[in-house]
């Protein structure tokens, strides 16, 4: 790892340009992709992105078993439950997100799905972490929490109050409070 104190808020685009992201899933995962709030699904449409942008997708067992890790604290049975649907982003023929393009995501961050806003920061079970995926070019290059931040050009109050808004649309009823 390469931990040094000036890390580029431009991860994500330079993660785009060398190879396979955290925004592409391998065919016949599409099921796991995270939902996405109707708040958001308004905010992108907003930008006058067309096409099929969306996915209505069942709750299948395994998605509702992934939210369930990924969320431990929260009700995930009472806002997905195993006969209903949610929305996801839409994927390409290849698994990309149709809004991944050579550059990093083509949306602006501040009307990007709150997961995406996030990734790889994640809270569990009320403390601030990270995802360490092996594509993910943050994670080859950050070692500790704060360089993580820092390469996502964030800080832990955003990012609690995306965590907890990102819940909040989702409506998630959670039990914890999240801490820093």
């Amino acid at each position: 790892m390469n931990d040094t104190s000036i890390i580029h808020p431009d991860v994500c685009r330079r993660c785009a340009a060398v190879g396979r992201t955290c925004c592409a899933v391998s065919s016949g995962d599409e099921q796991y992709c995270f939902p996405v709030s109707a708040a958001e699904m308004t905010a992108i449409r907003g930008t006058g992105e067309s096409g099929e942008c969306f996915v209505l997708a069942a709750n299948t067992a395994g998605f509702v078993e992934q939210l369930a890790v990924l969320l431990p604290d929260c009700d995930i049975e009472k806002a997905f439950p195993s006969q209903g649907s949610h929305w996801r982003l839409a994927t390409t023929a290849e698994g990309r997100c149709v809004f991944l393009g050579e550059g990093g995501c083509r949306l602006e961050r501040s009307v990007r799905p709150f997961y995406c806003r996030l990734f790889p920061l994640w809270y569990f079970e009320g403390r601030l972490t990270w995802f360490t995926a092996e594509e993910c070019l943050a994670n080859r290059e950050c070692s500790s929490l704060a360089s993580m931040l820092g390469a996502m050009g964030t800080d832990s109050d955003e990012a609690r109050a995306l965590h907890r808004e990102m819940c909040e649309k989702l409506g998630l009823e959670c039990s914890s409070k999240v801490k820093s």
